[in-house]
């Protein structure tokens, strides 16, 4: 919250008047001069252009045009804005430190008296959310209370204690701002992407595709940090971006040739997937300081690295399921068949079973109640015991063929992973050591791990990034994603991609399905509710795809048709794709 008291004049965080012209502009000039106006590269965007202070403006009107003004991202150092302040208070301004969003409307009271040499101000709204130096989107709520106290420069009144932050409304960020997943190989070297979304104010001087390249290279954000690394060289610098024909020529500064040439591939990767939607079709070029790179040149194309996708699974992934208390495997062409090897025989009953991704695959499983068992998907396999413990939560895999799963043993919370039968603890903050973690996920890009744990005050989602050095992993920055005091039972999680989490939950109104993403800690604008008179037991996803148990039947929710489809019935349970 926001919040300082005192009260003369009060005023809603809108910006509908006052301080800014809106012009619609292009958001990389350079790109659509070369191409065309619907050239990729050239996403149009709305600007507000900033406006000086109007003579004799009133102590209301001073701080809507400095709102204003700091809607301008034409005006990177905020001068005009800082003509709004004191000149002592220009100086000191800092509004790096934060970006808040809000939403309200405006509510002005009595102006004061003509003869006064002091006023305050004061914005009242909603707060929306919080943008971190590095753009970290961090929702937050309740009322906000900003005070602005204004004395007279002169004869003119300026503002004496601006915030040092930018404030923005919800509809400036909408503008102004864009939503990008930066990516980054893992640290532990194997082939693969990370992302790590963040949100950057557009440039008009360059552009979106500048401003993507020029955020990469800045380097992840603190919460993801110590699970990547950037093949990038340190003290790369971009220097343009621009379009010849079908190609897009990325030249960089002479640091960019001392990358190691088993690095090449990742530093493309990285390239390639950041700017992925703007450069469709299209070959890219590195160029450094306008010549060949390495005197021979690099260029490919982004289609070339699609090994390197975090979601690691095809566009049609394979999907599994129980039924009669063996494993099948869903066909092509509908029905199902059993899988070969342990899973797909009767001999030993077997419960939540997980797939890994590699090929052939493999299943894990909780065997007996005495731990968590795995076996070849192939013909002869049997299972063996990798993780031993009762009251295990069902496994899960990550891309690095290690199989997780938590207990409550001993009055203290235990996390475990396993690699070919050798079972380790994971170093795991205190708060989850006392709680008790009810289920866990690894994302596919085996960066994150999502719980449902209980600390007492019930069931609530956490995330975590897996930071792995060697054999040894540990989970930092815990977040809650959904807290006990979010009104809703939360009945199982999964991920759909790897930036975004499944929550099923249960209200007063029903069941529901909603999509969060997790790192933005808010939830998606689509919820899917569900027919009160249906039950699901169980979800499972993959990108564009969502599977559901419940009544005996598997199912399969269309999101064009929005209606689940039964995709195997005859007591058909826990539906399967592989990871995540």
């Amino acid at each position: 919250m926001w919040t300082n008291r005192a009260v003369v004049v009060g005023v809603a965080l809108t910006l509908v008047s006052g301080g800014c012209a809106i012009v619609p502009t292009s958001g990389s000039p350079r790109a659509a001069e070369e191409d065309n106006s619907r050239d990729t590269l050239s996403q149009p965007y709305v600007r507000m252009i900033a406006e000086r202070p109007k003579k004799d403006a009133s102590p209301s009107d001073i701080v809507k045009g400095f709102q204003s003004a700091m809607a301008s991202f034409d005006d990177s150092s905020l001068a005009i804005a800082r003509l709004y302040l004191t000149p002592d208070s220009a100086q000191k301004w800092n509004p790096g430190e934060e970006t808040r969003i809000y939403e309200g409307k405006v509510s002005e009271k009595a102006a004061p008296d003509p003869k006064d040499r002091d006023a305050t101000v004061t914005l009242k709204g909603n707060a929306v959310a919080t943008i971190d130096p590095e753009g970290r989107y961090m929702p937050t709520s309740g009322e906000v209370v900003q005070t602005f106290t204004l004395v007279k420069v002169e004869t003119q009144w300026r503002i004496l204690s601006p915030p040092n932050a930018r404030l923005l409304s919800a509809d400036d960020l909408k503008r102004a701002y864009r939503k990008i997943d930066l990516y980054y190989p893992p640290a532990t070297r194997v082939t693969g992407l990370v992302a790590d979304r963040v949100w950057v104010p557009i440039d008009p001087s360059s552009g979106v595709p500048e401003t993507r390249v020029r955020r990469l290279l800045g380097g992840p954000t603190r919460s993801i940090r110590d699970a990547v690394s950037s093949a990038f060289p340190s003290g790369t610098e971009l220097n343009q971006i621009t379009v010849e024909g079908d190609t897009v020529v990325v030249d960089f500064s002479p640091a960019v040739e001392s990358v190691s040439s088993d690095r090449i591939d990742a530093m493309e990767a990285q390239l390639a997937w950041t700017l992925r939607d703007l450069v469709t079709g299209r070959t890219i070029e590195i160029r450094v300081n306008g010549e060949p790179f390495r005197g021979s040149g690099l260029r490919f194309k982004p289609t070339d690295y699609a090994q390197f996708d975090p979601d690691v699974l095809p566009a049609k992934p394979q999907a599994y399921y129980m039924q009669g208390g063996k494993f099948h495997w869903v066909k092509d062409n509908g029905g199902g068949d059993l899988v070969l090897g342990a899973a797909g025989e009767q001999a030993t009953k077997f419960s939540f079973p997980a797939v890994s991704g590699e090929f052939p695959a493999r299943v894990a499983a909780l065997v007996n109640g005495n731990g968590v068992y795995v076996a070849d998907m192939a013909g002869g396999s049997q299972w063996q015991r990798w993780i031993a413990g009762k009251g295990l939560t069902p496994p899960s895999w990550d891309r690095y063929r290690y199989v997780w799963s938590a207990e409550r043993a001993d009055n203290e919370t235990r996390v475990w992973q396993a690699y070919e039968g050798q079972a380790r603890r994971v170093i795991i903050p205190a708060d989850l050591a006392t709680g008790r973690i009810i289920a866990l996920r690894v994302s596919r890009d085996g960066a994150r791990i999502a719980m449902k744990t209980d600390s007492g005050l019930g069931a609530e989602v956490k995330i975590g990034t897996i930071v792995r050095v060697g054999q040894q992993a540990r989970i930092d920055n815990v977040q809650t994603l959904v807290g006990p005091d979010s009104g809703q039972d939360i009945v199982d999680i999964a991920w759909q991609n790897s930036a975004e989490l499944l929550v099923l939950s249960k209200g007063k109104g029903g069941q529901q399905l909603a999509k969060w993403s997790v790192m933005e800690g808010m939830a998606a604008d689509t919820v899917i509710r569900l027919d009160p008179q249906t039950k699901i037991d169980s979800i499972v996803g993959a990108p564009d795809h969502v599977l559901a148990d419940g009544d005996g039947e598997v199912r399969t929710y269309s999101v064009e048709k929005r209606a689940w489809t039964a995709l195997e019935k005859d007591g058909a349970t826990t539906p399967v794709y592989p990871l995540g």
